[in-house]
């Protein structure tokens, strides 16, 4: 079961003008990350996702990956980047670089960097974003592959996807886990437009936390445990009952941004860049 609906539309073409533990989990996520919000009891904030049910297809040479060692990282180009590096991504065979932008985080001023089939920015199709602090952290990133989109049947338990979840923030942050109060675990699912017009199906679970300082986190596993997408210090507007906190890794929202989509509806953050 997903939560709200969405959808993406292919966006004309155009070239961008400028262009980012397995340490034992009892040990390292403390009492708090484990107490799954079974209640889930008062308001909550809402996410903006896609309802579907439509399945892709598996290609294993595509993912975020999980594992720790020398080869994390590695391969497509990677290592041409320390931020994917560090936040463990293999660039999909033939994508680089497509566009960079400095832009805001609520008031942080974070780099976004974009990667995508040639290099040839189009949103709506697959890419690989990610948003980085300020101190370099990584604030967000996904990697959505209409070519690599896993079958539902091969998703995790949310008990797998928590273990996934918390072992991948472990490595990127462990004084941030830390802070994290699991909120809930649901279904979510991405659509993603191929190269001939179809829409795919990126199917995940949702490992969504809240952290000590107020703000929002979640990790989305997908199908063979790969992290779709991570992120971070996200705020929420309750008397709009929406996100607060721009949207850089959601390509509906950055064609509001920049005049060549509509709006999306709340939960989605309003398109303003800030």
């Amino acid at each position: 079961m997903t939560r709200g609906s969405d959808e993406v539309p292919v966006r004309p073409r155009s070239r961008a003008v400028a262009l980012g533990v397995a340490a034992s989990t009892v040990i390292v996520l403390g009492t708090s990350l484990w107490a799954y919000a079974g209640t889930r009891g008062g308001p909550e904030p809402a996410d903006y996702v896609t309802d579907t049910s439509e399945e892709g297809t598996v290609d294993q040479t595509t993912e975020l990956r999980n594992g720790t060692g020398d080869d994390a990282g590695a391969g497509g180009g990677a290592d041409t980047d320390p931020a994917l590096r560090g936040a463990g991504v293999e660039l999909p065979e033939g994508w680089a670089e497509a566009d960079e932008r400095t832009a805001l985080h609520d008031d942080e001023e974070v780099t976004v960097r974009r990667y995508q089939v040639d290099g040839e920015r189009v949103l709506g199709e697959s890419h690989l974003s990610v948003v980085l602090g300020e101190d370099d952290r990584i604030v967000g990133v996904t990697l959505l592959d209409a070519g690599a989109a896993g079958d539902p049947d091969d998703l995790p338990t949310h008990d797998q996807a928590r273990e996934t979840a918390y072992n991948w923030l472990a490595r990127q942050d462990s004084d941030y886990l830390e802070g994290l109060t699991e909120q809930w675990v649901d279904r979510h699912d991405e659509v993603v437009v191929d190269a001939e017009g179809r829409e795919r199906v990126i199917p995940g679970v949702k490992v969504k936390t809240r952290h000590d300082d107020g703000r929002y986190a979640w990790v989305i596993v997908g199908a063979g445990a790969r992290i779709v997408t991570f992120e971070r210090d996200v705020t929420w507007d309750s008397s709009a009952q929406r996100r607060s906190t721009q949207m850089w890794l959601h390509d509906r929202w950055i064609a509001a941004v920049e005049g060549t989509g509509e709006h999306p509806p709340a939960p989605a953050a309003v398109a303003d860049p800030g």
